[in-house]
């Protein structure tokens, strides 16, 4: 993302001495970037997922999780008429208890709905199928994101929220995008194996055996996502299966199965559908990603913190100052006279190699 503010004129120059080929460009659709792709580095651009559930979310999410809110509030309110209500009323106000309580139970089944397809999308844009590790192709990730966009406007139709930025038909418009990261990956794994002059059955146990491995292994460890850990733990261990049960590998030199494991771990290293981690501005979207979905209570105490006692008028006052008529100490100055000793950095863990075949120890 960085090169993406030079002009093209002086990134090349600078890429060819550093002996780089842009072959796949992931941006936030910005059109200054999609032209730094096609045009500047005659190469594809892909979409980046983050954006495209962060539009998603802001749209559909944040509107799910204000009506989840009220219609809590309104069966609590229901619950209490109908505790004070006398006989002759309570049977209609017991009517309304059950009309809020159905209510309600409509907007939880829509939010796990939409959870479940917003998660899927990331579920969805990966080289291999969660299901049974065949190979995903840009045509059928293609198909899938399109059947959770009518999962998304079924829902917004049902829940009459209106789709007054146009998300859903800016995420329809990116699904070709999104989908050349997995096509892109695959064609950087094929033209690899050429270079290597990989015979077809080594190439078939490579793609279909050793790889399905490796990139499970490799996202167990690197999702922070409970849910999402254990479908890949699940893929991972079918695929472990079918690499034990292929007796391809039992033919091959010990170096030579080393060989192709370093192999496999370098080109599922290359897989990205993402620039956000490297991009300061996303870094801080992140973090507002399911806003809607409340302030931690944290936030909120050091946010009222720094809106009473921090932030000033322009003639130089603060709430506080202006509430309570007298004047209070700076508020960055306060916190540094009375802050302890900055701790010192953590020891750093001792690095824990893990080897995805479980077969014999990876160098590191």
């Amino acid at each position: 993302m960085i090169v993406a503010l030079i002009p093209v004129a002086q990134a090349t120059p600078r890429l060819d001495a550093l002996g780089i080929e842009v072959g796949h460009a992931v941006s936030d659709r910005a059109k200054a970037l999609i032209k730094l792709a096609v045009e500047g580095f005659d190469c594809d651009s892909g979409a980046d997922v983050f954006h495209e559930q962060y539009g998603l979310s802001r749209w559909l999410g944040s509107a799910l999780g204000r009506r989840k809110v009220k219609a809590d509030k309104h069966c609590d309110i229901a619950q209490k008429a109908v505790n004070k209500a006398g006989i002759d009323e309570q049977a209609a106000l017991e009517t309304q208890q059950l009309e809020a309580i159905e209510a309600r139970a409509q907007i939880d089944k829509a939010k796990q709905e939409y959870h479940e397809n917003l998660l899927g999308i990331t579920d969805d844009l990966h080289p291999f199928s969660l299901e049974d590790n065949t190979h995903n192709t840009a045509a059928s990730i293609t198909l899938t994101l399109e059947k959770r966009a009518v999962v998304f406007e079924v829902i917004a139709v049902q829940q009459d929220i209106p789709d007054k930025h146009n998300a859903l038909r800016k995420f329809r418009g990116q699904l070709a995008a999104l989908a050349s990261h997995v096509s892109f990956w695959w064609r950087w794994v094929d033209e690899s194996l050429l270079d290597w002059s990989v015979d077809e059955p080594t190439r078939q146990w490579l793609t279909g055996t050793l790889l399905p491995v490796v990139y499970w292994h490799y996202h167990l460890h690197k999702t922070k996502n409970p849910s999402q850990r254990k479908r890949y733990r699940e893929a991972w261990q079918r695929a472990v299966k079918d690499f034990n049960a292929n007796p391809f590998h039992a033919s091959l030199a010990e170096c030579e199965q080393q060989r192709w494991l370093e192999w496999a771990e370098w080109m599922v290293r290359q897989y990205h559908r993402s620039s956000s981690a490297v991009e300061g501005r996303n870094g801080r979207l992140s973090q507002l990603y399911h806003n809607g979905r409340g302030v931690t209570e944290s936030r909120l105490k050091a946010s009222t913190v720094i809106h009473n006692y921090g932030i000033k008028r322009s003639d130089g006052t603060t709430a506080a100052e202006r509430f309570y008529g007298t004047a209070f100490p700076d508020l960055f100055g306060w916190l540094v006279k009375h802050m302890d000793e900055i701790p010192l950095p953590r020891k750093a863990r001792q690095r824990v190699i893990r080897n995805p075949l479980k077969l014999q120890d990876v160098p590191a």
